[in-house]
């Protein structure tokens, strides 16, 4: 460095300030001999290598005149930023971040232009908008630059930096319809979403809490930016800066919401709904939850525009929809919510979340209620719906025990709840149901298929007739669907192993559900059989050990009777409900944010797949079991809870289906009947009988065949006497009003009486046809005892005396009138199981002679 290039340097600096819009692209090379001018005069060791000069004095001289150029002249430089026009601003600008961005590449790193770029921000911050705009653009490349920096000093530095210019930005009020707020905070959100340091993403959430508690007035487009911010910290792995970011979220919502408005508002939804998610504190889970709500409260009450349900202009596109525009956001975080692995959290959600919706259904219309459903509520299940076996089991356990049930109570009270709105919904409501239903996971089957009880029971009083064909027509299909046509398949069942294996495991395919016959004379089906797959390890111990001491079916010797008694107390509930039993009762009435995990008693939850595996034999767990056993589990326990939705429909709402309804769930439980009797028929039994030990049973559907028998014969009985009834009835009041009665009255009931009369003859048939042909099977097999010693046939009227026992009970209640029309048909097949060796059948037996004969005796 000699005195001529002190001289030169002066007088470049003397034309950027008496020339400046000159420059143009020259900009750069005069901010670059600038930068080393600086470095010079503030590095010794350089100072004293780059002087040449003769003596000593001349460089000092040579030195001091570089610290006179790089002070007030170097300033005005900058000053002078000021002074330049739009255009010449932004190349100035663009220049000194060029040099700024070599002066970060240097080892160590100089921050001289930096500091430099956020003075003569500061000088040109009054500028016009547009103007700022473009200048910003250039800077915020460079911050985020900056920022991201691998010296952690210098990052910070840029840091603060721009935190230095946000604040002052902020003291600026804007203007509607300008984001330039949130332009100025974007850095911020750039490099807390792309920072590895934690002590970098510390100092941003710092630096925004500031900035809103020194200018939470002056914020407006900011808060995008700012809540964005948040929800990058929501998903921090320190929680430290989780909490303090949350801190500030819940002070701005509970004390400035006010100015949380406009397209912000989902931007603070989706804040919260991070904070939801977030893995390090599930109190503040549960907070974010809570403040969701209070923010769908400020909404319905028109606080936030558009808001209260109302368009934010009505004369506007007329296809925008504002309700889903600012209530789905809100609907589909809570619905994510339902799968977190926390079970408090998942609780609260599904509680806020049905809440919100029984609370604002009624403003919503039948689009939304569509979207809602299919976009929010369904996907809640999609796991189980979709998912195989392993997953759901193996993952998901939890989730099916604590949450699953209520939520599919909920489901269908919300659908009960808004019924004249979501009517149109049933169909695919049904589909999610019956599909559940044909999983092979047993907890996702009785889940299902007891929601559909429920449902049933609850919001039938409002299903239309088309409604009930929907619902009749699904559970046809899925009856159909799951009939488990794989027990007639020789190649899968014809062997020794596997009939050991079946009758080890496949609990509902056989007869070794403890089965209690109540006092009238309806079969209970207890909760812990549908749980645990049927039958503990002790029960199966004494199947193996001895059949007749076994709970499986009411012994000759009334071993039974005191099973009969306790059944006997739960005779007026329905089977769905005796199915799910306490299961319903504890899960889905329980409080769901006030009880822990570990307040559900063992016996009151469903079986974890760990209790299921420990209900099969000790030698038979440690074979892994095929599909096929697994796929006829599940069906058959399918079966049987779609006897008891048929069941609660019979019971509850009989009087209110239409002839064609009554007769497709005749034909629904004949078909259920009809397989469960071929596979129980007594040739494949005894069959079956030569695969195993003589002391246990063969593989049956015996529990399926009884449960729809008793249903069977309630039905065709009902409708029987139900038709002489309701004909009677019309017969008075048409000879008490015959003056007042128009034809086209008289023409109306004379077709309703045709085609109750037709009812009648079809359930006569059924009924005197479907008695027969038990009588007659019982009867033949007992004639045969006399001709043949054979152990078997003893053992196929043992396991099947139940039956016997239904339809003699059956027939003790049927019409009198019937009876002795078929007398004479009825009469021998009844006389020869006087002698049977089964006690219960001989009690039926004498039940009928004294209800039946007595009457036809002189």
């Amino acid at each position: 460095m000699r005195s001529k290039n002190v001289e030169a340097l002066r007088t470049l600096l003397a034309l950027c300030d008496s020339e400046p819009d000159s420059l143009q692209d020259t900009w750069n090379a005069v901010l670059e001999c600038v930068s080393r001018l600086e470095f010079i005069t503030s590095t010794p060791t350089i100072a004293a290598t780059v002087m040449q000069a003769s003596n000593q004095i001349s460089r000092d001289a040579i030195l001091q005149s570089l610290k006179e150029l790089a002070g007030k002249p170097t300033e005005e430089v900058f000053v002078t930023s000021l002074k330049l026009p739009s255009d010449a601003v932004v190349e100035f600008f663009t220049a000194l971040c060029g040099v700024s961005a070599e002066e970060l590449k240097q080892t160590p790193a100089r921050v001289f232009s930096l500091q430099k770029l956020v003075e003569i921000s500061y000088y040109n911050m009054a500028r016009i908008r547009m103007v700022w705009a473009r200048i910003w653009s250039v800077l915020a490349s460079h911050f985020i630059s900056a920022g991201s920096h691998h010296d952690e000093k210098v990052a910070m530095y840029a840091i603060d930096s721009l935190r230095q210019l946000g604040m002052k930005y902020l003291e600026r009020p804007e203007l509607a319809n300008f984001t330039f707020q949130n332009d100025i905070l974007k850095p911020f959100v750039v490099l807390m979403r792309n920072s590895r340091s934690e002590t970098i993403r510390s100092l941003i959430v710092d630096c925004i809490v500031q900035m809103i508690k020194s200018k939470v007035g002056n914020i407006k487009s900011g808060w995008r930016s700012v809540f964005m911010i948040f929800t990058s910290a929501a998903d921090d792995e320190l929680e430290s800066i989780v909490e303090s970011a949350f801190e500030n979220v819940e002070q701005v919502i509970l004390e400035h919401f006010d100015q949380v408005v406009g397209d912000c508002f989902m931007d603070c939804v989706n804040c919260l709904i991070g904070f939801a998610n977030n893995r390090s504190s599930h109190r503040i889970s549960l907070k974010a939850i809570a403040l969701l709500r209070i923010c769908e409260d400020r909404l319905a009450e028109g606080l936030v525009p558009g808001g209260g349900l109302k368009p934010i202009d009505v004369t506007g596109d007329i296809t925008f929809d504002v309700t889903e525009h600012y209530w789905f956001p809100m609907l589909a975080g809570l619905s994510d919510l339902t799968s977190d692995p926390r079970t408090e959290v998942r609780s609260c959600a599904l509680e806020v979340l049905f809440d919100l919706l029984n609370e604002r259904g009624r403003k919503f219309t039948s689009s939304f209620w569509e979207s809602i459903f299919h976009r929010v509520l369904f996907p809640i299940f999609n796991h189980a719906r979709y998912a195989g076996k392993e997953s759901v089991v193996a993952s998901d356990d939890e989730w099916l025990r604590e949450t699953s049930i209520h939520s599919l109570q909920l489901l269908c009270n919300l659908f009960n709840t808004f019924y004249k709105e979501v009517c149109f919904m049933l169909p695919p409501l049904l589909n999610l149901l019956l599909d559940c239903a044909k999983k092979t996971d047993q907890s996702v089957v009785s889940i299902s298929l007891g929601a559909l009880v429920h449902l049933i029971e609850v919001g039938g009083h409002q299903f239309s007739d088309s409604d009930w064909d929907t619902l009749l027509k699904s559970i046809r299909d899925a009856s159909y669907t799951t009939q488990p046509l794989e027990l007639l398949n020789d190649l899968g069942f014809g062997n020794s192993k596997n009939h050991t294996v079946l009758m080890g495991k496949e609990a509902y395919a056989g007869d070794s559900l403890p089965l209690k016959c109540g006092a009238s004379g309806h079969m209970d089906i207890r909760p812990s059989d549908v749980r645990d797959g049927g039958i503990d390890h002790d029960q199966e111990v004494n199947l193996q050990s001895n059949l007749e001491e076994s709970a499986v079916l009411p012994s000759p010797s009334g071993r039974a009777s005191k099973s009969a008694e306790a059944g006997g107390l739960q005779r007026n509930q329905t089977i769905g409900q005796r199915i799910m039993g306490n299961v319903m009762d504890n899960l889905f009435l329980r409080s769901l944010t006030s009880k822990s995990k570990g307040s559900v008693s063992d016996a009151s939850a469903p079986a974890s797949p760990r209790k299921l595996a420990d209900a099969v034999e000790p030698d038979a767990k440690t074979e892994e079991e095929s599909p096929l056993l697994e796929t006829v589990r599940s069906k058959c326990v399918t079966q049987l809870l779609l006897l008891g939705a048929i069941d609660s429909i019979q019971k509850r709402y009989w009087s209110k289906l239409k002839a064609p309804q009554k007769i497709a769930i005749m034909d629904i439980l004949l078909s259920v009947l009809e397989f469960a009797a071929s596979y129980n028929s007594s040739a494949n039994l005894r069959m079956r009988m030569y695969h195993i030990p003589p002391e246990r049973p063969p593989s049956n559907l015996l529990r399926q065949e009884l449960v729809g028998t008793g249903i069977y014969l309630d039905i065709l009985q009902k409708t029987i006497s139900q038709s002489n009834t309701s004909r009677a009835k019309p017969l008075e009041d048409a000879s008490a009003d015959v003056d007042t009665t128009s034809v086209d009255n008289n023409s109306s009931m004379s077709e309703l009486t045709k085609v109750e009369e037709n009812l009648e003859g079809i359930a006569e048939e059924k009924l005197v046809s479907f008695c027969g042909q038990i009588l007659r099977e019982v009867s033949d097999l007992q004639l045969s005892i006399g001709e043949t010693a054979n152990m078997d046939i003893h053992r196929v009227l043992e396991l099947r005396s139940p039956i016997t026992v239904k339809v003699l009970k059956g027939m003790c209640c049927m019409n009198n009138t019937i009876f002795r029309k078929y007398l004479s048909e009825i009469y021998p097949m009844i006389t020869k199981l006087i002698c049977c060796d089964q006690m219960d059948v001989r009690g039926a037996l004498g039940d009928l002679f004294n209800s039946q004969l007595t009457t036809l005796l002189p």
